[in-house]
């Protein structure tokens, strides 16, 4: 496989890349009716629960520096939390990847080709997967950089553009309902925090516990100021009961962009869906297919089976779009309970290097 150390950049390149399309374009729906107006306000106080989960993974990379949370629990813990760990974690990125799949399949179709059928879309995605999983991680984090770049100079310019469609009275008053709805909404944003145990499955360059944090602060901080923005701009374009009813209302907005010679932005939101998507799969299917080839075959013989897995349960796991949003819906409003898995693996790696300490 070649290298697979990348620095914070890369690393904080890939999270910035892979959040947005849970947190921004999936759950912007649920967030929304669970919010209302104040749905921003959600992302913002989620900002310190991040940051505490943030610290946990930073404490626990500290005791896998240079190797995998899985390896790092068979070597320090044994064979059981191992198991442990590797199922929960085997599950966990699966489903994120079936889910990422399942909405770019259905956000190609409605926004752009209605007529062509949603394997299409999946198995041209997976492909180009699959052949990023046989080159090393360190290749795909060069991209994830690249496209990160690109995306902040395009929304930047994306937001500019949208600024004379907002009504900004359409927000106010804020907290009308109370806290009880922002509650509700934060819920979603702390679940998508959780997926940033990702980073404890990668191979990354250890420059100290404070360096990583600043890294991971970065991560948290941008992607909730960035949802607090989308929430707050659809808002005000659209107002909130139209809002609640659009299937797509990223999508929605950015199709109001004109750039003189483009009538709509639709190519903005074909860019950064698939983009995100592409670096959003590739990382997860990359944990899975370390989980694996630690307890069993190589590397790359499990990398097929996996990608036609997660490609087939994309199309047949899901009957229509309303159940696609009835599951990932309910799923991240639990989702927060993955934060106990690193949190316990960090106990246990405490307790176990006290007690070598003492036996030495």
């Amino acid at each position: 496989m070649g290298t697979k150390v990348i620095s914070r950049l890369q690393w904080v390149s890939i999270q910035c890349m892979s959040l947005p399309i849970i947190g921004h374009v999936l759950l912007i729906h649920p967030i929304i009716k669970a919010g209302g107006k104040d749905g921003w306000i959600s992302a913002l106080v989620s900002i310190p629960v991040g940051l505490l989960f943030a610290g946990t993974i930073n404490l626990l990379k500290s005791y896998s520096i240079d190797t995998t949370l899985i390896k790092a629990a068979y070597e320090t813990a044994g064979k059981v939390l191992a198991i442990f760990l590797s199922g929960i974690l085997i599950g966990y990125f699966l489903f994120l990847s079936v889910a990422t799949l399942r909405g770019f399949e259905e956000f190609m179709k409605v926004s752009f080709m209605p007529d062509t059928p949603l394997w299409a879309f999946g198995a041209s995605l997976m492909l180009l997967v699959w052949f990023s999983l046989h080159r090393n991680i360190e290749a795909t984090a060069r991209v994830a950089v690249i496209l990160f770049l690109l995306i902040l100079i395009t929304g930047s310019i994306v937001g500019l553009n949208l600024h004379q469609e907002k009504e900004y009275t359409r927000i106010l008053p804020i907290l009308e309902n109370g806290w009880d709805p922002v509650v509700n909404a934060t819920v979603y944003f702390i679940s998508m925090w959780s997926e940033l145990i990702l980073i404890s499955m990668l191979q990354t360059k250890w420059l100290g516990a404070r360096h990583d944090f600043s890294g991971h602060s970065f991560v948290v901080i941008f992607n909730a100021l960035l949802a607090a923005l989308m929430v707050f701009g659809i808002i005000s374009v659209f107002g909130l009961p139209l809002s609640e009813t659009l299937d797509w209302p990223v999508q929605n907005e950015v199709r109001m962009l004109k750039f003189g010679f483009i009538d709509r932005g639709d190519i903005y939101g074909l860019f950064t869906m698939s983009a995100g998507c592409y670096i959003r799969v590739t990382v997860f299917l990359f944990a899975v297919c370390e989980i694996f080839s630690f307890w069993s075959s190589s590397y790359k013989l499990v990398t097929l089976p996996v990608c036609l897995l997660v490609l087939l349960l994309s199309i047949y796991a899901f009957h229509n779009h309303s159940q696609f949003t009835q599951i990932i819906t309910s799923f991240y409003q639990y989702g927060y309970l993955i934060m106990g898995v690193p949190l316990l693996a960090l106990v246990i790696f405490i307790i176990t290097k006290r007690k070598t300490q003492v036996r030495n």
